[in-house]
């Protein structure tokens, strides 16, 4: 796929991911809490920046599609569609944390090829395009050369996201690895991208709008990520993901997930 299309559209990527972080600063002081029937919190913010992003994508590209967490989807069968997560991390957000962050992601033909990870109190944002390269602020990114688990550093997501097959997974990569971090939510996945550290793995209850944005960005670094079984990600993924420094490793990764008996939904 020809990268020509999608470097034109990062401007406007960016100008989202802008919008999104002055959006957040401008509100998080009154935001208010409310819980949605599956039980997970959303912010009058999450709404405030999706509702924000949408008029954007709507105003400026009314052919292409939109998914979004707080407020459905918009012909999410168009060759252009954005996935949006307003705040990634909400309870972190909650809590006054920066451990969240805004999620843009564009998809041609259901395949994630552009992605933004915004970190608004930070002022960092990620961007990567697959094939072309990733960056932080424009700064080029480059994973680790680690290709081994023994000596790998491993960001885990919070042992709550498993269940009970998965967290085999969770127990063995913790065993095998050289030491492990707390969950990096999304954040992880851009500094994966940055070289600080190997492998991330993701519990099962990831939706697409929490994963698209995080796939161009690992790629285009010339990292590796995909679904526990090794498939690629696309717009239709949801369940548990895995990112690694570099391919070789990420068959090692995949190895270790498929003989803990570790099964992603």
């Amino acid at each position: 796929m020809s990268t020509t299309e999608i470097e034109a559209l990062r401007p406007f990527a960016e100008a989202l991911a802008r919008q999104a972080c002055q959006t957040v600063l401008g509100l998080e002081a009154n935001a208010a809490t409310e819980i949605k029937p599956d039980g997970s919190p959303v912010t009058t913010v999450d709404r405030a920046v999706e509702a924000a992003l949408r008029q954007s994508i709507e105003n400026y590209h009314p052919s292409h599609g939109i998914v979004g967490e707080e407020y459905g989807n918009k012909d999410p069968e168009a060759e252009w569609v954005w996935v949006l997560d307003p705040i990634d991390g909400t309870k972190s957000f909650i809590a006054g944390l920066p451990t969240y962050g805004v999620l843009i992601a564009l998809c041609r033909a259901g395949r994630p090829v552009l992605g933004v990870i915004a970190q608004p109190k930070t002022r960092e944002i990620y961007l990567g395009i697959t094939g072309l390269g990733a960056w932080l602020n424009d700064r080029p990114l480059r994973p680790s050369g680690v290709g081994e688990i023994a000596e790998a550093v491993v960001n885990l997501s919070d042992e709550d996201s498993h269940d009970a097959t998965s967290v085999l997974g969770f127990n063995a990569l913790r065993r095998a690895a050289r030491w492990t971090l707390a969950d990096g939510s999304c954040l992880g996945y851009g500094a994966l991208a940055a070289g600080c550290f190997e492998i991330c793995l993701s519990g099962v209850y990831m939706s697409n709008y929490d994963l698209c944005a995080l796939v161009p960005v690992v790629e285009g670094a010339g990292a590796a990520i995909s679904d526990w079984r090794g498939q690629a990600l696309t717009l239709a993924s949801s369940g548990g993901i895995v990112a690694s420094a570099n391919p070789a490793l990420h068959d090692k990764v995949l190895a270790l997930l498929a003989e803990s008996g570790a099964i992603a939904v």
